[in-house]
């Protein structure tokens, strides 16, 4: 038999029907019956119950010597404790009682009390609105003792059965002052009420982490209202709810499945949501997601948080919650952190079923409402990431694209794109949607020009239309008069070339460039694609500061230039998948081995233009013997006209060395 009417009684109740351990539960009041969710292998008894009739009752109903009964009653309910520890042992039956966890950390500075006369008396003198929310059962005492102005600045927060309505209603206190509700109620929450009835004086009970002491405390110790505490009648001792499992079963409780639902919540508005969304928001024990999304949601429980270790944390200190929705805004599966989500929550509990729902994007949102398709479009995000070099990725794309969609942080992404596309294409046509799907949705057109001054509050998302946009070269060539060379050695256009395709890069590889010189070949990578992340190492300062030069004229903004001796630069960067060596300054061998230790399946492409330098490439492949190993020299000559005839010039021959190891 478990004795219950709290949290801790009704989850040992549907912990006891996962195992379809008959049991009987009985509660105050018929409403202490409606909140037990769901009965399973329970029979519930309603009424509440003096010793005599709690012995009758357990008679009745076949207990005798060796069986169990639980004590999971409201840590203030010292008599109803008392019945039942008499009725107990007048049948030779055993006793648990479940003892909430006292922690008073985040009770620091409240005033504490013996009991509610103690409270009342102190709040007597006291000026502001007072909220009590302890219960309707010591309503009838506070009534008794402070004065009627105070009874008009009281409000009590209370269940809303028949019975609480009642002794509030005998207390005088006036029916706009009660608030009736079922909790637990989380920060957020409570927040809003000590806001919506500028409370000065909070009353409570020490229920502890159960009872929702702490999610009451917290914001009421930041909007700096007096706590007050009425501290528990006598130290307890007992287990907690998994510790009576474990005694009733003689194992340790594991939980049921839980079933987790990661679902994009769409635009925003109640209207852009799913009815699948809406349905496994109905049936969750537990909602979370960030407040824009919480705002509006009619949930058991809320918590304003969506990364999944905070998440988890919940979790596992709430046995109770079993099915769980995660909202994510826009889609799940567009740049959502549904996906990183997904996996933790698999590593940490496999047995969990996790499901992903889908919800409209803003950017398809968008489209809609500017009457353009989107799937020959480009979609792209920048939230979060709106540094220089994902904006000029941004832009690259949008050079070779008709339509582009993009997810924006806020209107200073809007200045950074359009300041960059005023360089890159000034006719584009820039779109911007604003608070999509809301009451004060607005639809914004603007030029690169217009929209480098752009100022707007509210979420935000953008469609750019590049009328004039360019067909993208397959093999973007540079020529050699685009760099500036002045006094620096630079690899030239034929060999640049061959070097480079040797290399066999792909996208999104991280690619280093040894000896940058001008920074041409560097510079010719980077432009290549801008998923690719080229650093250039050169060892002399003037040339590095060319190589930033070349890069900026040549708006290679993806590429980073790090000046200083390379096998001691290079120990400090992470495993490249491509290395074009141009220049070692006679350190080719030191470099290689920094660079082998760094792992296997890096490829390789090594210039060498002098005898020294080729006799050290052929020493490194000979050391190595790599299998794929491809040695060229490769002649130039260029035909230039002298007098009136066309002469052959040729340039430096360079032996072109290329292998994988």
């Amino acid at each position: 038999m478990i004795f219950s009417g709290t949290t801790e009684g009704r989850s040992l109740s549907e912990m006891l029907s996962e195992e379809n351990m008959p049991h009987f539960v009985s509660v105050a009041s018929a409403y202490g019956s409606e909140v037990m969710e769901q009965p399973g292998a329970a029979t519930v008894l309603v009424g509440r119950l003096t010793a005599d009739e709690m012995k009758t009752a357990l008679g009745d109903n076949g207990f005798a010597t060796g069986d169990w009964i639980v004590d999971a009653t409201h840590p203030y309910a010292a008599e109803v404790s008392a019945n039942i520890k008499e009725a107990a042992a007048a049948i030779g039956a055993s006793l648990l009682r479940i003892v909430r966890s006292s922690d008073m950390t985040a009770a620091d500075g409240a005033s504490h009390y013996a009991s509610i006369e103690a409270c009342a008396q102190a709040l007597a003198v006291s000026d502001g609105n007072i909220l009590l929310t302890t219960g309707s059962a010591g309503l009838h005492t506070y009534a008794s003792i402070v004065p009627e102005d105070i009874i008009k600045r009281t409000y009590v927060r209370v269940l809303p059965s028949p019975e609480s309505l009642a002794l509030c209603k005998e207390a005088g206190i006036e029916s706009s002052h009660v608030i009736a509700m079922q909790g637990p109620f989380d920060e957020e929450l409570n927040r809003a009420i000590y806001k919506q009835y500028a409370i000065c004086h909070l009353v409570t009970k020490e229920s502890g982490a159960a009872g929702g002491f702490f999610e009451k405390i917290r914001p009421a110790a930041e909007l700096g209202i007096v706590c007050h505490v009425i501290d528990r009648p006598e130290k307890e001792t007992g287990t907690d709810v998994y510790g009576a499992f474990e005694m009733l079963l003689g194992k340790p409780y594991e939980g049921g499945k839980r079933v987790i639902v990661l679902a994009g919540y769409g635009c925003g508005s109640d209207g852009c949501v799913t009815t699948d969304v809406s349905e496994a928001i109905r049936s969750a024990d537990a909602v979370f997601g960030a407040g824009r999304l919480l705002s509006g949601i009619a949930a058991h429980r809320t918590y304003p948080m969506y990364l999944a270790d905070d998440i988890i944390g919940v979790l596992e200190r709430e046995k109770r919650i079993r099915r769980a929705v995660v909202l994510f805004s826009g889609d799940s599966g567009f740049c959502s952190g549904a996906k990183k989500a997904f996996a933790r929550i698999k590593e940490w509990d496999p047995r969990a079923d996790v499901k992903i729902l889908p919800g409209i994007l803003s950017l398809s949102y968008l489209a809609a409402r500017i009457g353009v398709s989107y799937e020959d479009a480009l979609l792209y995000s920048i939230h979060g990431q709106n540094d220089d070099a994902h904006i000029a990725h941004l832009a690259e794309k949008i050079r070779y694209h008709e339509k582009t969609f993009v997810i924006v942080s806020g209107d200073e992404d809007i200045r950074k794109i359009g300041a960059r596309l005023e360089c890159v294409c000034p006719t584009a046509c820039m779109t911007i949607g604003k608070n999509l799907s809301y009451a004060d949705e607005a639809l914004i057109e603007l030029y690169p020009k217009e929209a480098i001054d752009f100022r707007s509050d509210g979420i935000l998302c953008l469609c750019i239309r590049n009328q004039d946009a360019a067909r993208r070269p397959l093999m973007p060539l540079l020529p050699d008069d685009a760099f500036i060379r002045e006094k620096v050695p630079m690899t030239k256009a034929c060999i640049r070339n061959e070097s480079i395709l040797a290399l066999r890069l792909c996208e999104g590889d991280t690619v280093y460039d040894i000896g940058g010189g001008t920074g041409s070949v560097a510079i010719q990578i980077a432009k290549t694609d801008p998923s690719l992340a080229v650093t250039t190492i050169e060892q002399k300062e003037e040339a590095a500061a060319l190589i930033r030069k070349n890069a900026a004229q040549l708006q290679a903004d993806t590429l980073t230039v790090l000046t200083g001796r390379a096998e001691e630069v290079l120990r400090d960067l992470p495993k490249p998948d491509a290395v074009f060596i141009g220049g070692s300054g006679g350190a080719l061998k030191e470099i290689m081995r920094v660079l082998t230790a760094k792992g296997e399946g890096i490829r390789y492409v090594v210039n060498a233009a002098t005898l020294e330098t080729i006799e050290e490439a052929r020493e490194i492949v000979d050391s190595y013997v790599p299998e794929d190993l491809t040695i060229r020299q490769i002649s130039v000559s260029d035909v230039n006209t002298v007098g009136g005839y066309h002469m052959l010039q040729a340039q430096n021959p360079v032996m072109l060395f290329s292998f994988t190891l």
